[in-house]
């Protein structure tokens, strides 16, 4: 499988996940409109990573078939990919402590884990687009992405079925 076909995968698993929160809705209470403030948070929270993912594979699919060719594709997408990211967690920790002030209902263990791995990421994005220039530091970047809209999923399945 090469980088191309890898890109659009991640793309489409990301849209089927942004797609598939519509199905949490209706479990549980909240299709009367009653929702819990963190299931709220981590609805956003899915709909922004899984969307993240996909935005940045389509990106970088289009960077790295530029005439500049594929490594100057794998740097601008880890650059642009760690700069939206740096932004993200910094409105992330805002909305975070915002819910935990007022609902405490985030697991902050799991919240400081979360952040310490997407920081390191930014890390190593930004040495992929100074140094290295390839594809792997990108898809694990994605991959994380993808992983975190399924582990938002999850938990908002999870807490639908909770009393």
């Amino acid at each position: 499988m090469d980088a191309s076909e890898v890109l659009i995968g991640i793309a489409a698993i990301a849209t089927s996940l942004a797609g598939f929160t519509g199905v949490v809705v209706v479990f549980g209470s909240r299709r009367e409109g009653n929702w819990h403030p963190g299931d709220r948070l981590r609805l956003g929270f899915l709909l922004e990573a899984s969307l993240t993912g996909a935005g940045f594979a389509l990106l970088a699919l289009i960077l790295s078939n530029l005439p500049w060719g594929e490594s100057a594709g794998w740097a601008l997408g880890s650059a642009a990919w760690a700069a939206y990211m740096m932004v993200s967690l910094y409105s992330s920790r805002r909305r975070i402590r915002e819910n935990l002030t007022s609902h405490g209902d985030v697991d902050r263990v799991a919240n400081h884990m979360v952040a310490g791995l997407f920081s390191a990421l930014i890390v190593v994005q930004f040495a992929n687009a100074l140094l290295w220039h390839q594809f792997t530091p990108l898809l694990a970047a994605l991959s994380m992405n993808l992983a975190g809209a399924a582990m938002q999923f999850a938990r908002l399945i999870r807490s639908a079925f909770q009393a």
